[in-house]
């Protein structure tokens, strides 16, 4: 009887409003479920992009090795760091949020994937594409990029120009070369033709995954010159700055597009007013270390956080310039707004106070020393109970020219 009674009730209300009575009411709840729906649907509209690069693997570290397509193995370091991407994921969201997963066909950067995604529940698809794999370096290929003798025999320009441009070649290997491949591998690539390989592969498959359903998440784990490449294409770099973007050892990188655009949804973080880079990195005490050179003082990172909040251009910031872009930060990430917070916390800035770019730049790097104090304590209780033989050179001396 009282669920009639209330039903009864429910039913007039909804004639009244039919015919314009209680209208002030029904236009106010009207009016918050617009907003509501409206946040509800700039939140579902973004697709988001996650850019990862490989763990740590055995031609890395102390003996940087040109690797290329040699199918080298994760380090036990690099697998470790793999499963930090991951968890880093699961904390900020992510997680769960994958829907499809694009690595190459080297293992390396395959391993990562799947170690990343392995505490995800009803695990994201996993493909490979070589077009994904790294730039091929030729004849160079198993060689040490510091090799005495490689230096001696080609010119120190000549292989600067390999790894520092966008189109110099290293020679390429033949049947001969205890790298070689047969065709349709490459015998060698500049990072141009690496570049036009990886797009191809962007256009084709990861750019339809990233819109086939609303608020996709797609991880892309690849390496550092395909990435490289990638983020170049989609921030717009110039050719001559390409070699010099940074990717490290399995630190997160997001991208985050409008789908009903699909343009890029962040607002660019630029530096000395040249083209700024959409990318968000995801930091936490354990990969910050990866990123020391990006925050300590001139590093991009830190020069790029402070234009970002410089919004008249004059080189000082004062509160209200620090508050204001504070909450335009929260609206792109608040990662990276949470680096501003804890930079300008140790400023310590007054109603009328105003910072310089050597301000910001010394308070970053007091926050970074602080965050690799934490990274360098957590590592030193992990070596402590891993007892592994040092992994970075299990393979002895490398090829050299003779």
């Amino acid at each position: 009887m009282l669920r009639r009674a209330a039903t009864s009730v429910r039913a007039r209300a909804a004639r009244r409003d039919v015919h314009g009575r209680d209208g002030s009411a029904r236009a106010r709840n009207g009016a918050a479920g617009a907003r509501n729906g409206a946040a509800a649907r700039s939140r579902r509209d973004v697709s988001t992009l996650i850019l990862l690069r490989h763990g740590q693997s055995i031609w890395n570290g102390t003996t940087a090795t040109f690797t290329g397509w040699v199918d080298v193995p994760l380090t036990e370091r690099g697998r470790s760091q793999a499963r930090e991407a991951g968890e880093l994921l699961l904390e900020r969201g992510f997680g769960d949020k994958i829907t499809k997963v694009f690595t190459s066909e080297l293992s390396r950067a395959w391993e990562t994937a799947s170690l990343a995604i392995a505490g995800v529940s009803d695990g994201p698809e996993i493909v490979r594409d070589a077009r994904l794999n790294e730039r091929h370096y030729g004849c160079v290929q198993g060689v040490c990029k510091r090799d005495a003798t490689l230096l001696r025999y080609f010119g120190e320009d000549n292989v600067k120009s390999w790894r520092r441009s966008m189109h110099g070649r290293p020679p390429p290997l033949d049947e001969s070369h205890p790298h070689w491949r047969a065709p349709p591998a490459p015998t060698t690539e500049s990072l141009a033709d690496c570049q036009e390989r990886v797009l191809e592969c962007y256009e084709e498959r990861v750019l339809p995954a990233l819109f086939e359903k609303p608020a996709a998440t797609v991880l892309v784990a690849a390496h550092s010159n395909t990435l490289r490449a990638l983020m170049a294409h989609v921030d717009g770099v110039p050719d001559d700055a390409v070699p010099s973007l940074h990717v490290p050892n399995s630190v997160p990188i997001l991208y985050r597009f409008d789908e009903a655009t699909r343009t890029l949804a962040s607002r660019a973080l630029s530096v000395d007013g040249a083209a700024g880079s959409h990318a968000r990195w995801l930091l936490s005490s354990r990969n910050l270390q990866r990123l020391k050179s990006a925050v300590a003082p001139g590093g991009l990172l830190t020069r790029a956080l402070f234009d970002a909040l410089d919004a008249d251009g004059d080189r000082s910031l004062t509160v209200a310039e620090i508050e204001r872009g504070v909450r335009r930060l929260l609206k792109d990430d608040v990662v990276v707004a949470g680096v501003v917070k804890n930079i300008v916390r140790r400023l310590d800035l007054k109603d009328d106070g105003t910072c310089t770019m050597e301000d910001f730049e010394r308070s970053a790097a007091e926050f970074a020393d602080d965050m690799f104090r934490e990274a360098d304590v957590l590592a030193e209780r992990a070596a402590r109970t891993r007892r592994e033989v040092n992994p970075d050179t299990p393979w002895g001396r490398v090829q050299s020219f003779g």
